[in-house]
């Protein structure tokens, strides 16, 4: 499934499949090109984010608050787990609080 998040940006689930073990993954491309994916868990009532990662060299467009964005307009629960020290002033800037030093949550409404 492929969702345009801009107009040059694409975020692309992946099909589940053995290799890629039990997460979901998405693809971030902007114009054709990968700049980024993130790994995450849809299960009925929650996702679970368990990594984003924007490429280097494309980091500081607001790339990864735009693909969080679109998950909140998606799902009412989002769980970021096993989250980083370095990232956890990210999670607060979207909107996230913080439920234990690695575990982040929004709730819709």
């Amino acid at each position: 499934m492929r969702v345009r998040l801009g107009p040059d940006l694409e975020l692309i689930q992946l099909p589940r499949t053995e290799a890629l073990g039990d997460y979901d993954w998405f693809d971030l491309e902007q114009a054709g090109t990968q700049v980024g994916k993130t790994r995450c868990r849809i299960e009925p009532g929650q996702f679970t984010v368990f990594s984003i990662m924007v490429y280097p060299e494309f980091e500081g467009q607001g790339l990864a608050r735009v693909v969080i964005d679109h998950f909140k307009g998606e799902h009412a629960l989002i769980v970021a787990d096993r989250v980083r020290f370095t990232a956890r002033g990210f999670w607060l800037k979207v909107g996230f609080r913080a439920e234990s030093i690695d575990r982040y949550v929004w709730h819709r409404g």
